[in-house]
């Protein structure tokens, strides 16, 4: 019986063990498509880990997540809210911008929250410090559209420069960008960020806000990465209230 020979340990002998791992090694330099699948199917479960822990990490930091003192553009009130985390010289960032504009044109009940949240160095930190403080002169958007589209580098010069082109008071600018609300903003994004395990930028949450609220025990879905304007577009379907 099997059970009896699994009580006795090991039931091949070293030369059959060796005679196996050949005929499963021949077998898979015959049949490749076997560790594709595999790799598929083990991916696909880590993805599903993932977005289970991040699942919970939103429900249990919602308040923070879906706060009105972010950024925001859309429907203040939009019942259903895209939240992305991005960085201004990430390269995949850039490209989700016109994306975030099309959903904005086509959806008159969808809000997007901007959480800042630079990765890539010096340059990344004092852009996101100084588009945050320029929301305290009501320029967030126009510095944020200026620095999301361009394709150079974005040195302290080039910042300044540009919040100068938009009209802001860059003398103000520099003061507010080490001010404790920017900080405070900035550090709030770097903890939220660590709580939902990212691990770049761009990434996106998509949940139901009914007048703006997150609707708490509701599906939300959470895109690590980039993500097509149907993608997102179906997701915002979803998380419509019915």
């Amino acid at each position: 019986p099997v059970t009896a020979m699994a009580k006795q340990g090991n039931v091949f002998s070293s030369e059959q063990q060796g005679q196996i791992e050949v005929i499963i090694k021949d077998y898979l330099i015959k049949n490749p498509e076997i560790l594709l699948e595999v790799s598929k199917a083990l991916q696909k479960k880590q993805q599903n880990k993932m977005m289970d822990q991040a699942s919970s990490a939103i429900e249990a930091n919602a308040d923070d997540i879906f706060n009105t003192t972010s950024p925001m553009s859309g429907n203040p009130k939009g019942n259903v809210t895209v939240v992305e985390f991005f960085d201004y010289q990430c390269v995949h960032c850039k490209k989700m911008s016109p994306v975030m504009k099309g959903l904005l044109e086509k959806n008159s009940n969808l809000r997007i929250i901007y959480k800042d949240f630079p990765i890539f160095g010096k340059s990344s930190t004092f852009a996101s410090e100084a588009v945050l403080a320029a929301q305290m002169q009501g320029k967030y958007h126009a510095l944020h559209e200026v620095l999301i589209n361009k394709s150079q580098r974005l040195s302290p010069a080039v910042v300044l420069k540009a919040a100068d082109e938009v009209g802001i008071n860059t003398a103000k600018l520099k003061t507010d960008m080490k001010s404790e609300t920017v900080q405070k903003a900035l550090l709030a994004n770097r903890k939220l960020a660590e709580k939902l395990h990212l691990m770049g930028t761009p990434a996106f949450i998509v949940a139901t806000t009914p007048e703006g609220t997150f609707a708490k025990g509701s599906e939300t879905f959470f895109i690590p990465g980039a993500a097509s304007e149907e993608t997102l577009s179906q997701l915002i379907t979803k998380a419509t209230p019915k």
